[in-house]
């Protein structure tokens, strides 16, 4: 056998750039960031879908504004998560992505939205609303870690979060209060996501790494012989205190009645969305307060079942509001990543 033949018949031990793509994008989380926008664009015609020239650029934008986030993310937290053997399947941690190459996706993918956004037709409003949005992101992925004072990068992000819905408000007309209470409820649950739960479940891993989050910041430690953490009354304060604003927000449109809903309607709604709401606290809490022997470890899948939660709940209010059509691109827009993410890990 020649030696090109040997080489022809040893299969390579290199992902393809498909398997290298499925790895790297982080597609089922892309359910909650396309519904960012898409919701917002929503509380403007609730009762009628736009153009859908309309919908496919604040789609296309909106994952030009994940890649931005998580892209950046990878790469600012190369270092910390080969260090402490963090995302290990993933393609720039295992070395089969280069960290220029990641950058450069990423960079592309922030370029692009504002690309799309030009030529769509846009105004001041919205490229500025997009600047602010990628830019939150990005300089939460930069220095979330590396500032004395993490609380305020969280604040930043959650800032580009409603950006993000705003420009989705913003790009089929004026936004409404619905459209400033809802971007605002976003806000509010990337800050707790942020800076109360993710940093609890990284915090043993942060620490070795000498990175600065704001669990850390408030005292969050290991306890040696314990898979639990100390969780200090501070943060546990800080962290209550989010979700109990969370909840009285989601509730602000219902207790103002600004649907326009029968009274009946609405108290049955109330009724639901506070079952729902019992149960994200029990869920939630459980995670944030030290001691009790409910406490639990946060895991990465109690994060995806924090979104469902926080579309769940928006989902009680706005269900009898919006237009079926709206109702079944928001599901084919939710549903499809979680179902492609699901479907590619398979393959």
């Amino acid at each position: 056998m020649s030696h090109n033949q040997l080489q022809t018949s040893i299969p390579s031990s290199r992902p393809s750039w498909f398997a290298l793509f499925k790895e790297h994008v982080y597609l089922s989380r892309f359910a909650f960031t396309v519904f960012v926008p898409l919701m917002a664009a929503a509380t403007v015609t609730p009762h009628k879908l736009p153009n859908m020239f309309t919908i496919l650029v604040i789609i296309a934008v909106a994952w030009g504004f994940h890649m931005t986030f998580y892209g950046f993310n990878d790469v600012t937290d190369y270092h910390l998560d080969r260090l402490l053997g963090r995302k290990d399947d993933h393609p720039l941690v295992r070395g089969d992505l280069t960290r220029r190459t990641a950058l450069i996706i990423a960079i592309s993918h922030t370029a692009g939205a504002f690309i799309i956004e030009a030529l769509s037709g846009t105004t001041l409003t919205l490229m500025l609303l997009l600047v602010v949005a990628c830019g939150g992101v990005i300089i939460y992925d930069v220095f979330s870690k590396r500032n004395s004072f993490p609380p305020l990068t969280d604040a930043i992000e959650s800032i580009g979060f409603i950006a993000l819905a705003l420009y989705g408000a913003a790009k089929i007309g004026m936004p409404g209060p619905l459209s400033y209470t809802l971007a605002i409820t976003y806000g509010i649950f990337m800050s707790f996501i942020t800076g109360s739960f993710l940093g609890i479940v990284d915090v043993e891993g942060d620490l070795k790494g000498k990175a600065l989050t704001t669990p850390i910041w408030f005292g969050t430690r290991p306890i040696q012989g314990s898979s639990l953490p100390y969780i200090p009354p501070a943060l546990s304060v800080f962290g209550l205190s989010q979700i109990a604003a969370l909840i009285i927000i989601n509730f602000l449109p219902l207790l103002r009645n600004d649907f326009g809903y029968p009274f009946t309607l609405r108290l049955i709604l109330m009724g639901i969305l506070s079952l729902v709401s019992v149960a994200v606290c029990v869920h939630t809490t459980r995670f944030i307060i030290s001691g009790p022997k409910w406490q639990r470890m946060p895991q990465d899948s109690d994060l995806d079942l924090l979104a469902v939660y926080s579309v769940l709940i928006l989902g009680v209010s706005y269900v009898p509001y919006l237009a079926t059509s709206w109702l079944v691109l928001l599901a084919i827009c939710v549903i499809a990543p979680l179902a492609a993410g699901k479907i590619l890990t398979r393959l």
